[in-house]
Formats: structure tokens, sequence, C-alpha cells
């Protein structure tokens, strides 16, 4: 009996601009996303019917899960050639986190499934389908380091830089659903958003053309570290302060990057230029992490996204 595994991992933004909002009442976004090395599993086997099992870390198995909703669209787009799956999906990355690991899910399911079910489908097709899950979902499909643009959907792929970790934080007890966050920042930052395609085209540019894409390419981490940005981060600070809290403790770690709030939080991370540093700062942290209720992981940058195993 055929059986397929794949690894589903998380990602960070190292860059995450708002830059305003488009016709369809979505935000327009810049970002350069990083995949990294930590990761849920999903298996897959043939079955008659559609089956998803859920374990580690609570998590719905219904037509909520990206999972399911995957499996689900490419039966609809393939009738007949997609009889049915037995799923099982082993959770580590946390709900609500902002690490996309419920996009990430989604986009292994499609690639998954399309070879289960032998579909034939190319990464840029997947990339399509994944579309229409969401808008983290096509990263997933291709990984490593890109930029993203539109609701996140439009993919430009930059060199992964040499080496590099990040050490993850996340307080255990807080989650920040993504809709609120946009929420909040749309109350708060709206005076400054920009306005119309022109605008934003200027914006995808400067971007593309500017000292962080640059530095990636020529690996230079260190300076990598220091233009991290997300917009988000002081408004979800300002509203959630064990986030505030997190980061000040992780600016606190030696030969650190620099440090960010990875999406709409409330996990955040800092950068630095090998596995090994990123592990000697979780050591010196161990303790305070352990008081103030945070978990860490330290996690290579990945070159990829989603991979069979």
């Amino acid at each position: 009996m055929t059986c397929l595994k794949l690894e589903s991992p998380a990602k960070v933004n190292l860059h995450l601009a708002l830059l305003g909002l488009r016709d369809d009442s979505f935000h327009e976004l810049a970002i350069v996303m990083q995949a990294i090395d930590f990761c849920d599993e999903l298996t897959l086997e043939p079955h008659s019917g559609l089956q998803l099992h859920c374990e580690g870390l609570e998590v719905a198995s219904d037509h909520t899960n990206l999972v399911m909703q995957a499996a689900r669209l490419l039966q609809k787009a393939f009738p007949g050639k997609a009889p049915g799956a037995r799923m099982r999906l082993r959770k580590r990355i946390p709900l609500k986190a902002g690490l996309g690991g419920g996009s990430s899910n989604g986009a292994a399911a499609l690639m998954g499934l399309n070879r289960l079910w032998g579909l034939g489908l190319s990464a840029e097709e997947l990339q399509v389908y994944g579309g229409q899950l969401g808008s983290d979902v096509p990263f997933f499909i291709g990984g490593g380091t890109q930029m993203c643009f539109g609701r996140g959907e439009r993919l430009e792929p930059v060199a992964r830089p040499g080496g590099g970790a990040v050490l993850l934080n996340k307080r255990m007890d807080v989650s920040v659903p993504t809709a609120w966050a946009y929420g909040i920042c749309r109350e708060e930052l709206a005076r400054g958003y920009l306005k119309g395609e022109q605008a934003f085209c200027s914006a995808r540019q400067a971007l593309r053309r500017g000292e962080m894409v640059a530095a990636l390419r020529r690996g230079d981490l260190t300076t990598t570290g220091h233009l991290l940005l997300n917009q988000m981060e002081e408004v979800v600070a300002a509203q959630i302060p064990a986030v505030a809290q997190n980061l000040e403790l992780l600016r606190q770690t030696p030969d650190c990057c620099g440090v960010c709030m990875s999406g709409s939080g409330p996990s955040v991370f800092a950068l630095f230029a090998t596995v090994e540093a990123a592990r000697a700062a979780c050591r010196s942290l161990a303790g305070r992490l352990k008081t103030n209720g945070i978990q860490a992981w330290v996690c290579g940058l990945r070159e990829d996204g989603v991979r069979f195993c």
C-alpha cells in the first residue's frame, strides 16, 4: 500500500509591510518570507473516503482544517480521479501564532494528494490551487526565501542566505487571531496607507531594490537582521504586553543579528548567523524562558518548503 509522508514547515517574516487597502478590502502586502526547520508532519495513504486524524496539538479535523479543504478542492477539480485518502497530521507548530502552520498544512495536502492520486499538477498549478485556500499557502509549495506581494500569493524567489537560524519564542497561553490583528492595524495605521496600484507598484519595486533583498542575496545576515521589519509589531505589542516582553527578552541575547515579530504574532524570533549561536542564546535564556512560560525552538533557515520525506 502506498504511504506518503511530508514535512510541513513554519515560516517567519523578515519584512512585512501593509501598503494599503485593495478594492477587495484585503490589505496589499509587501513581504519577505522565510521558511524554517520547524515542521508538522502529514501522512497520506489510499482510502475509499476522506479521513483526517490530528495528533499532537489540539486542532480540528473537520471542514475547517485546510488539509481537508485542500482534499475537497482537488476532488471537485478532478472528479473521478481523486477517490479518497486517509490523512494523519502530527502538529507541532502552534496555532494562531503568526507562523503559517495551517497554510503549510494545506500546501502539504495539495502536494501529497497530487502525487497520491497521480494528478500530474506542476508546482505552479499547485500554487494556483493554494491561492484558493489562503494567501500564504502558495509560498509553502516552493518555500525558501521569497518576496510575497498582493495578499501574499504573488511570489518572487530570493536567494537563501547560507547558514543562519532563528531562535523562535512563543508564550503558549497567548494566541492572536489573524483577522483581529489586521483589523486593529487597519484602525491604527490607515492614515499612512498608500492608495492605488501605482503607489503599490512603487513600494514593491523599492523592496526588490532595497538593502534587505541585496543583503540576503549576498548572504549578509547581520545586515538582514538590522533591517527586520514588521509594521504589525508595534500595534499588536501595544495590545498584547506578552509580545512586547518577549521581544525585549530576545534583544538581550548575545550575537543576535535582529529581533522581530512573525506575521500577526504573537510569535517572535531572533535571527542568528549560525545554528550554534542560536542554541547558545537559547541556553543563556533558559531560566527566564521557563519563568515566563515561554516555549522556544532553534530552527535553521530552510531552502525549500513542503518536502517529501
